[in-house]
């Protein structure tokens, strides 16, 4: 990994840049691409308002804190969560933070898309 003194702060949902980000003191020295928290990027926080964000990740992944993403990202409604999420405190959680991880398994057995697009209802 690239180290300068300027780094670009990415949105840990999306992974697009969210901040550009300068290092005051010329002895440290910042990765050139990172995510520094989980503060949403505006698009994200656009899209929470919205409806729940839910991010495709790795079957199988254990670290729900940071799961590896497969790349798709898309928008639902609350009533969508409330159709397919039978647990009550899964879906509590979910409707709190407004985000969700899915396995790639389940994106699929949902019947998520695996193009592009802002929203999907289902």
């Amino acid at each position: 990994m690239e180290k300068s003194h300027v780094g670009v702060s990415n949105c840990f949902f999306c992974g697009e840049t969210k901040e550009i980000l300068l290092q005051k003191q010329f002895r440290k020295i910042l990765p050139s691409s990172a995510v520094y928290n989980k503060e949403p990027c505006d698009k994200c926080k656009k899209y929470m308002k919205q409806g729940i964000i839910l991010i495709s990740i790795r079957n199988g992944e254990t670290d729900m804190t940071n799961p590896y993403r497969t790349g798709m990202i898309t928008v639902v409604t609350t009533e969508t969560i409330e159709k397919i999420i039978t647990s009550e405190n899964l879906k509590q959680t979910i409707l709190k933070e407004r985000v969700a991880f899915v396995p790639d398994d389940a994106w699929d057995a949902i019947g998520l898309p695996r193009e592009e697009q802002e929203n999907h209802e289902i």
